[in-house]
């Protein structure tokens, strides 16, 4: 089988063990509501036991709560778990926390959903796929959630360009996780769905430290001297369209569920 995209291999995804990460994490945009609904209507009748596999801070947990029967909450990273279980809800005997690899993970099902949100790229696919079709209930899907960014702002080009500059992730480059898994036999696609623009805004100085929760800006990576430029010159770049140092947009979440399969 084709390898994986070398930009997504285990020492990228390792940069989320990081607790600077973890404890800015809150600073990317918030998952609109309407996510958390499409996830609920992809459930089959019955008990609602959702695995949500690379939870990070628990923003997907955290708003199933109550709205389940149970969730198991699965991460590699314990710096992200610690942030996760001092948040509101954090402590409900409903879900469990777990500290471990997905690869590894003696999942529980079935499951009457499994959620992957902005983590499944992280994930050995040939592993975790197969694991993931057996523990499903019948009926049961797998969701990617796919992305929350702020939508359209005008320095699209000069961010991207910062970006190709100052990651230290030199391997990066585009891909489809949907397309990538697709041509691979280990997912078939049944349905997907963007969730209605929200409006979303923040400083200035928040919205640059975002930036530094993902693999390629983490600050245990980047060179000081780095990690600085790249911030003066996003500030830089954004305070051009924002006033009053506010960055205001919108922001989007899309949602692809379907059948994870075996090995072909």
């Amino acid at each position: 089988m084709e390898p994986k995209p070398a930009h997504l291999g285990p020492h990228y995804g390792a940069a989320f063990e990081a607790d600077s990460i973890a404890r800015a994490y809150h600073m990317r945009p918030p998952y609109p509501l309407e996510l958390f609904d499409t996830l609920l209507k992809l459930q089959p009748t019955g008990p609602r036991s959702v695995l949500d596999l690379g939870c990070g801070t628990g923003e997907v947990a955290l708003g199933l709560l109550g709205r389940v029967d149970q969730i198991d909450a699965v991460d590699p990273s314990e710096a992200m778990l610690r942030v996760a279980r001092a948040r509101v809800g954090g402590d409900d005997p409903s879900i469990r926390w777990i500290c471990a690899a997905a690869e590894s993970f003696e999942f529980r099902g079935p499951y009457s959903l499994i959620v992957a949100a902005e983590s499944l790229h992280w994930m050995d696919w040939e592993v975790v796929l197969p694991k993931v079709a057996q523990a499903l209930s019948e009926r049961a899907s797998l969701a990617l959630a796919l992305g929350r960014s702020l939508e359209d702002v005008p320095w699209r080009a000069g961010l991207a360009a910062l970006m190709d500059e100052y990651s230290t992730n030199r391997e990066y480059r585009p891909y489809d996780l949907v397309a990538e898994l697709t041509q691979r036999g280990l997912f078939r696609e049944v349905g997907r769905h963007a969730t209605r623009p929200v409006a979303f805004q923040q400083s200035i100085d928040d919205y640059v430290e975002s930036f530094h929760t993902r693999n390629g800006f983490s600050r245990v990576r980047m060179r000081r001297e780095s990690a600085a430029e790249f911030d003066s010159a996003l500030r830089e770049l954004v305070s051009r369209s924002c006033s009053a140092g506010i960055v205001v947009g919108e922001t989007v979440a899309r949602v692809v569920w379907g059948v994870p399969l075996a090995m072909s």
